[in-house]
């Protein structure tokens, strides 16, 4: 049966480093979260009879007769409503598609057919924050920690929650009782150095983002987190010499390319920063803000063809001050 990765992923920030982070990655070392163990189920026959439902079903995810499988769920859902079980499986074929939404729903018709278990809790929580919920995942995830309290992936991913939702001295103390329950776990260290940030607290921030970085020094997120506290700090020079090493895709991406651009200004290397934003406007060509901002380093820069070539597209995306452009 399909099981949802988790998505959570801390290029997130490399797309709006403004916004809160979001850390858990499966490509940084987060776990995927395991099947929900033992879900309630009806008795006797009937119980026996979804089991065998069960397992046709993942008989038809194995050669990807999808729709089948859900029609089956259907089905089953509507004749055995008192098993959680297959709410459960429903909710996994739906991520398979992915259909968040109905999944979401099929994991709140769990919940509330069988027991609340923090596995299942967490499930849902991890859907309701990648459809953006944030409210009801922080109750989720809440939940399961509550429920399973030395669980620290439980608790990292409520603290990381409450960072979104701004409730940062609870996400701090959710994040220090994941250092001391996993201390090997970066992502903890690098989320409260992310608090620190927001905070300007940045003797903080250098202390918990070299941490993150000790943990995985190959890591690009904590090389990027590093490179911002050196800007903030005034000390572009270091900035660059953690940025200008990565590879030209992430020097592409939309945040790794603004700090790059910033701290080329910082130096009045004008010129290097429209290239940097040109750069990531033509990797990201459909994104309006982004021509505009190259449009206009670019024509600062004296670069009048790029600046021609960048006020275009943004015209063309229809940004509200291409117009205003020379």
């Amino acid at each position: 049966m399909f099981l949802a990765a988790v998505v959570f992923s801390f290029v997130w920030i490399l797309r709006n480093p403004a916004a809160p982070v979001v850390l858990p990655d499966l490509a940084i070392g987060g776990a995927k979260p395991a099947p929900v163990a033992a879900p309630s189920r009806v008795s006797g026959a009937d119980s026996a009879k979804v089991t065998a439902i069960l397992d046709s079903v993942s008989n038809l995810l194995r050669v990807n007769q999808v729709g089948q499988a859900e029609t089956i769920l259907k089905a089953a859902i509507a004749e055995h409503a008192g098993d959680q079980r297959l709410y459960v499986a429903y909710a996994e074929l739906l991520l398979s598609k992915p259909d968040l939404q109905g999944a979401y729903e099929n994991y709140q018709k769990a919940l509330a057919t069988g027991e609340r278990a923090a596995r299942l809790e967490f499930q849902a929580g991890t859907v309701a924050s990648m459809l953006g919920k944030n409210d009801l995942a922080l109750e989720h995830y809440a939940a399961a920690q509550a429920a399973e309290p030395t669980n620290p992936e439980f608790v990292l991913f409520l603290g990381q929650v409450q960072m979104q939702l701004g409730k940062l001295d609870e996400a701090r103390a959710s994040l220090v009782r994941v250092t001391r329950l996993a201390p090997e776990d970066a992502r903890a260290w690098g989320s409260l150095g992310e608090i620190a940030l927001r905070e300007n607290k940045l003797n903080v921030a250098e202390q918990q983002i070299a941490k993150a970085r000790e943990l995985q020094p190959r890591e690009t997120v904590w090389r990027f987190m590093e490179a911002r506290l050196r800007v903030r700090a005034g000390h572009p020079d270091k900035a660059l010499e953690l940025i200008l090493p990565m590879s030209d895709t992430d020097k592409r991406s939309e945040a790794i390319a603004r700090l790059l651009a910033d701290a080329f200004s910082m130096q009045r290397r004008d010129a290097d920063a429209a290239q940097a934003l040109a750069a990531a406007s033509d990797e990201s060509p459909g994104n309006a803000n982004l021509a505009f901002d190259a449009a206009v380093r670019a024509d600062k820069a004296g670069l009048k063809e790029l600046a021609k070539r960048m006020k275009d597209r943004a015209a063309a995306l229809k940004h509200p001050d291409a117009g205003k452009l020379p």
